[in-house]
């Protein structure tokens, strides 16, 4: 594809993912009581003890990615420093071990201890959004992960309404709400001088359409990579309505 063509099916693929999110997420059960503050405190919990250890895991596997991938960002040499910024902030910032102190801030917040969301396992629905990822991290192409980082972008939407929710009906501070309140700023907007997670996934996919990288290992369509993800959040989440966690 010409760069043209390929924004071109970059933006309408993210058309069509913000629809479904919309579909799933935005209009789901969970997502409308917690913004209206109606979600009990026990159903947050459950759903963030699944998501802790899924932000820890998938961290992680950012850093995976940037080895098994490395050719083809030595090639892009130019999409390198907004990479490697991307996986180094979620791993140092605001200092080590970077996003997981701040998911433990907030998780301390809601009643969960340390080894509540890092030592004991998921649910068997919280697990599979992580069993997803780290299958097409290890073994899926290179336009088959950018297919599945289509999905970060929502998480910025979503994590904005998530902190307004917490300090507007479940009486958290600012700094009590921050692993929501910094991904709704690093999957958007740029900060602190580095580019949004958002923006810089958009360049890197048009990119991959560009140079024809379009070669799958699990036969895995674009649209499939990305609204899988969706799929297994809210998964997670109807899982956390129907077993509160005390």
């Amino acid at each position: 594809m010409n760069p043209a063509e390929a924004k071109a099916y970059v933006d309408h693929l993210y058309t069509e993912l913000y629809a479904h999110w919309d579909r799933k997420i935005g209009a789901g059960r969970f997502m409308t009581q917690l913004r209206t503050g109606q979600l009990p405190l026990t159903v947050l919990r459950r759903f963030f003890k699944d998501w802790g250890i899924f932000s820890v895991e998938v961290v992680a596997l950012n850093a995976v990615s940037y080895y098994v991938h490395l050719p083809f960002f030595i090639r892009n040499y130019d999409l390198l420093p907004a990479f490697t910024e991307k996986i180094a902030e979620e791993l140092v910032s605001p200092k080590p071990p970077g996003h997981t102190l701040i998911l433990l801030e907030t998780a301390k917040a809601l009643g969960l201890s340390r080894e509540e969301v890092l030592g004991h396992p998921a649910s068997a629905a919280g697990r599979a959004i992580s069993d997803y990822c780290r299958r097409i991290f290890q073994d899926g192409s290179i336009i088959e992960l950018w297919g599945l980082h289509v999905y970060e972008e929502t998480l910025g939407i979503w994590s904005k309404q998530w902190a307004e929710a917490l300090t507007s009906h479940y009486n958290l501070t600012k700094e009590q709400a921050v692993y929501f309140t910094a991904h709704a700023e690093a999957d958007l907007v740029q900060h602190d001088g580095r580019m949004g997670h958002g923006p810089l996934n958009r360049m890197i996919l048009q990119r991959i359409l560009e140079q024809e990288m379009t070669a799958k290992k699990l036969g895995y369509d674009l649209q499939y990579c990305a609204s899988t993800m969706v799929d297994l959040q809210s998964l997670m989440e109807n899982h956390a309505i129907e077993n509160p966690y005390a």
